[in-house]
């Protein structure tokens, strides 16, 4: 009978185990689901502090999250009105010459009547200015129409002082070149951004600022569906790169020794 009794008690091992490992998963899954208050509290306490232009109060003390020169009532604009970024710690402000350039090309555009050709703003790289085929070009060629002068020679007024490198990006839409000299678009849209490569290096811009590269049909700004939108895909970029200036802390690496 006692033989009889061990073995029909063994499942109770088994099910303390099962009760072991149940209460387990249970304080695993309580332990994520707790919310770390007080690291919450530093995130809304930055947040806070982003919005209203006041010191954070994070780990550490007090932390300067907003550039002091940026006015409450104005946003992200000084007393004078400049657009000032918010600056974080560690992190490079962007660059205020492409800004003003930015501005100054996009004043240029208002008082030309261009809007509907020309596009201008600020991307990773710097100030990036969108011409329209239409602007430039005779349809699936690179000859240059009268309207393209007049603009590319405003742009080169404004970027002839400077002395940052320059992309020259040519698109086109999916429609096949017209003129049979080139057999697919990468050759139409390199040779497009080479033509105004050449325009501004005969009025004055050092070659080697300048870099003429191509898209092709590759980077549409819409899907080809609607002659507006191919007329929007089809286009020049050119682009004033203002680098990102690298942090001191990033120069000083230590060189591994030689093996």
């Amino acid at each position: 009978m006692s033989s009889h009794g061990g073995e029909s008690g063994r499942w109770m091992v088994s099910y303390a185990d099962f009760l072991t490992l149940l209460f387990v998963l249970f304080v695993v899954l309580y332990s994520m689901g707790q919310t770390d208050v007080k690291r919450y509290k530093q995130l809304a306490d930055s947040f806070k502090a982003a919005f209203s232009g006041q010191p954070g109060t994070g780990q550490g003390g007090p932390q300067t999250v907003i550039d002091p020169s940026i006015d409450k009532a104005s946003g992200l604009a000084n007393k004078e009105g400049v657009s000032q970024p918010i600056s974080i710690a560690g992190l490079p402000k962007v660059s205020s010459p492409s800004s003003e350039v930015t501005s100054n090309l996009t004043s240029m555009l208002s008082q030309s009547n261009l809007s509907s050709q020309v596009s201008i703003k600020q991307n990773v790289e710097g100030a990036l200015i969108s011409l329209s085929e239409k602007l430039l070009f005779t349809p699936g060629a690179i000859d240059l129409v009268p309207t393209a002068y007049p603009v590319l020679d405003s742009i080169i007024a404004m970027v002839k002082p400077l002395d940052n490198s320059i992309r020259i990006i040519g698109y086109t839409d999916n429609t096949p070149p017209i003129d049979p000299k080139y057999k697919d678009n990468w050759e139409l849209s390199f040779a497009r951004a080479n033509l105004i490569n050449a325009y501004f290096i005969s009025k004055g811009i050092a070659a080697d600022r300048l870099m003429p590269t191509a898209r092709g049909e590759t980077a549409p700004v819409f899907p080809n569906d609607t002659p507006e939108h191919k007329a929007l895909n089809s286009r020049a970029d050119i682009v004033i790169v203002y680098p990102v200036p690298v942090q001191d802390n990033l120069n000083q690496q230590t060189t591994p020794a030689a093996p």
